[in-house]
């Protein structure tokens, strides 16, 4: 189809030479083009057969399947789920005893309150990446971060500023008057002190002589 400009609209017309497209088939091909690449512990090269991994990443999905008032029938039991939810329970480190009897309050209500034990567990699947694309920018963020100039930083400190990046407020609702006062209190220096060792800055070509 082509696309033509009349009073400055768009108006769009067909040709019956150029076959329609299944935008259906598109859909359903990106999802599962999407699938292969995310959902999966193995590299397209290696067997299917005895992986670990991926039985259990199945698992773990088919489990939170559970949480979903759509999957679930009509007149569900009563222990309908609970397997799958103490699975998820020993997974992600949560009570077991008030997830479980979260879950039966959720199966008859069908709404989940603030105060549900099952806010717990949800919250925390929350926390599953379901992508790379999080990493990557991670990744380049500590590029960014551990410099030439601020190379002996621990790890413990960089995780910690990545942490803040991301995780954190913005830079323009977050208020350091207190963490300031803290870090003075303490005895540290402040970035306008003077009277202390000065840094000393190598210079990395004069480690290299002429031959």
């Amino acid at each position: 189809m082509r696309l033509t400009r009349i009073n400055k609209k768009k108006k769009l017309i067909n040709y019956a030479k150029i076959p329609k497209i299944n935008s259906g088939q598109i859909f359903r091909s990106l999802a599962n083009n999407m699938h292969s690449r995310l959902f999966t512990f193995q590299t397209p090269n290696t067997a299917t057969s005895g992986n670990t991994f991926k039985n259990k990443y199945e698992d773990l999905l088919k489990d939170m399947e559970f949480l979903e008032p759509k999957s679930w029938p009509d007149n569900c039991d009563i222990q309908f789920g609970d397997k799958n939810v103490r699975r998820l329970t020993a997974i992600f480190q949560v009570d077991e005893t008030s997830t479980i009897q979260g879950f039966r309050d959720y199966k008859d209500t069908r709404v989940i309150s603030e105060i549900s034990p099952l806010k717990q567990l949800l919250v925390a699947i929350k926390t599953i990446a379901i992508s790379s694309s999080e990493c990557e920018r991670t990744f380049s963020a500590m590029n960014s971060t551990v410099t030439s100039k601020r190379n002996q930083l621990t790890t413990q400190h960089i995780s910690s500023l990545l942490f803040i990046q991301y995780v954190g407020p913005p830079v323009i609702a977050f208020n350091p008057a207190n963490y300031v006062k803290s870090w003075i209190l303490n005895g540290k220096r402040d970035a306008n002190e003077v009277c202390c060792p000065k840094r000393q800055i190598k210079n990395s070509d004069n480690n290299y002589s002429q031959l």
